[in-house]
């Protein structure tokens, strides 16, 4: 008998320990999802995302302490859509923090812009064609010539915009559009980052700890390149903050999909003025930042520079824009020309995904960044799945693990 109650004391202490200690391993990890670009094609408009919906059910199965959102999460003015995803999947009992970062899809406004989409969309036959077409747009056949030529004055009209006009619409969009429509009781973290903010202000930070560790998550908005209030801020982050530091923006800096072809060998557009101003700041050593969080292509390219020893060097470009949207591949210019400062794309996979970040550090201050992208590789030439498709292919279980990478930072 004493035997017997040595052993379940034995047993017992065992399991006092186990919890213990996995609640300290647990208190060392900091464990986030990355993923971004859920918006649809222009096809289906006014419909539910039920792609991003199913990619949003695996990512709630991971159980992550938050999430980072590299921005266009819907198409044209569909932010009810959009929230739909979010209330269903990530709020709750437990509410799942989700951070966006604004893309350029959220910035598609103005009454012409409005008129030039429903001319696409009636071009395509998908819309009615008003009784009288307007004189200022393209008339007669909706053969692909014409077509082109909507999409073009709608391509111009939106890049006319003039940034003071992005700007207050940037604030409109994660205020009044996000922030102010989810559930009271599943905002407040928004509330917190944003409530010392200023009134035209889309950036932001916030610190999150691993083992009493901070990190600071510096949001930016890429879609303003020449904004100088946002520029001093980040110097200002940089300056007051010495630790690690991961960023999340929308446009790649570099990048081998097709934007990499259309906006970073056009030195004019907005993606090639916000990396030739920001990225030095970026890539600097002394600035300790390990990761950029990207969207804008959509799939999965993981960019890095390796010293000579063969080891990688911080910080890591990652771009996941495999939320939802249609996937794209690499781009048809010679890629050899695209800008890449050093830095060389080591992946490069055409799939709908997300990434899964857990960071753990230890007493001296090291930290160890593992990173996993989960997701499904498609083949383009065999075409893309229906969202009844997608829904039954995109099940946690059958995720493959398409890439898998460590990052070692120590104070």
């Amino acid at each position: 008998m004493r035997k017997q109650t040595h052993v379940t004391f034995l047993i017992s202490n065992f399991l006092l320990l186990f919890c213990i200690f996995s609640q300290d391993l647990y208190a060392k990890t900091l464990h986030f999802i990355a993923y971004g670009d859920t918006r649809g094609d222009i096809k289906v408009i006014g419909k539910p995302q039920v792609k991003h919906n199913t990619i949003a059910m695996a990512i709630r199965s991971m159980d992550p302490d938050f999430i980072l959102f590299s921005g266009d999460m819907v198409y044209y003015n569909e932010f009810e859509k959009f929230l739909e995803v979010i209330t269903n999947n990530y709020t709750g009992d437990t509410t799942i923090p989700l951070y966006p970062a604004i893309g350029n899809h959220e910035l598609m406004f103005s009454e012409k812009v409005d008129e030039l989409v429903k001319e696409v969309l009636r071009k395509m036959g998908i819309a009615d064609k008003p009784e009288e077409e307007s004189d200022s747009l393209p008339s007669g056949p909706s053969d692909d010539s014409t077509l082109e030529k909507v999409w073009k004055k709608l391509l111009e009209e939106i890049n006319s915009l003039v940034e003071s006009r992005i700007k207050t619409r940037s604030r409109e969009v994660l205020c009044e559009e996000i922030r102010d429509k989810l559930p009271p009781s599943s905002s407040s973290y928004l509330k917190e980052v944003l409530k010392g903010t200023a009134e035209d202000q889309s950036w932001y930070s916030f610190i999150r700890k691993a083992n009493g560790l901070e990190i600071k998550f510096l949001i930016l908005n890429s879609s303003l390149p020449d904004d100088e209030e946002q520029f001093q801020w980040f110097l200002n982050e940089l300056q007051q903050f010495s630790g690690p530091k991961i960023i999340l923006e929308h446009y790649p800096p570099y990048s081998l999909g097709i934007h990499g072809c259309a906006d970073l060998m056009d030195k004019e557009s907005r993606a090639s003025r916000f990396r030739d101003r920001y990225v030095r700041f970026f890539n600097d050593s002394a600035n300790n930042v390990l990761l950029i969080i990207n969207g804008h292509e959509h799939n999965y390219q993981r960019i890095c520079r390796t010293h000579t020893t063969g080891n990688v060097q911080l910080p890591v470009y990652i771009i996941s824009g495999g939320g939802g949207a249609p996937l794209a591949g690499m781009g048809e210019c010679n890629t050899s020309q695209i800008p890449f400062d050093g830095f060389q794309c080591v992946e490069f996979i055409t799939a709908y995904h997300f990434v899964d970040i857990i960071v753990r550090t230890n007493n001296n201050n090291k930290v160890i960044l593992q990173g996993k992208v989960f997701g499904l590789r498609y083949d383009l030439a065999k075409g893309l799945p229906d969202d009844s498709a997608f829904e039954r292919q995109f099940v946690k279980e059958r995720l493959e693990l398409i890439d898998d990478f460590t990052l070692h930072w120590q104070k």
